[in-house]
């Protein structure tokens, strides 16, 4: 009888400890907890660029979120590996590739077919809050994750 309440009791404490491990965190938060970091400022924690947002702080439209991708040889060379943007809000990739490839949004089934040398947008509204990887079908590469803040 002790072995099987002891075996729920440290199942317990294990999904516990995994799930404080890998909740997300809000930017904001992130933010304040890395400001003792050294180059560490609340835009670059966003992973927007700078002047991404279309709507002003604090105003009740809706934001856009507008992020640059170049893919070379299936791997992302330049823009952000993760996306962070609230629930609600518009996003949209701009992605520069050198081959034909198709670009997934897991978790919005999302795709977005891509030629060489050319710029494809994929454009959405940010519904689903979570974390959702962005993958490289043919290349068979992960190019990084879009987080969505519940707002």
């Amino acid at each position: 009888m002790v072995k099987p309440v002891a075996f729920v009791v440290v199942s317990l404490v294990v999904l516990v400890a995994l799930w404080i491990y890998f909740k997300p965190q809000h930017p904001e938060l992130q933010a304040q907890e890395g400001a003792g970091t050294a180059g560490l400022t609340a835009p670059a924690a966003t992973g927007t660029p700078a002047g991404a947002r279309s709507a002003e702080a604090g105003s009740a439209s809706v934001l856009d979120d507008v992020f640059e991708l170049s893919i070379k040889g299936g791997k992302l060379r330049s823009g952000p590996e993760v996306f962070q943007v609230r629930q609600g809000e518009r996003v949209t990739l701009n992605i520069r590739s050198d081959s034909r490839d198709e670009l997934h949004l897991h978790g919005y089934d999302l795709h977005a077919q891509l030629g060489p040398g050319e710029t494809t947008s994929l454009q959405f509204t940010a519904d689903r809050s979570g974390r959702f990887g962005i993958e490289l079908h043919k290349a068979h590469s992960e190019l990084g994750a879009l987080e969505v803040y519940p707002q």
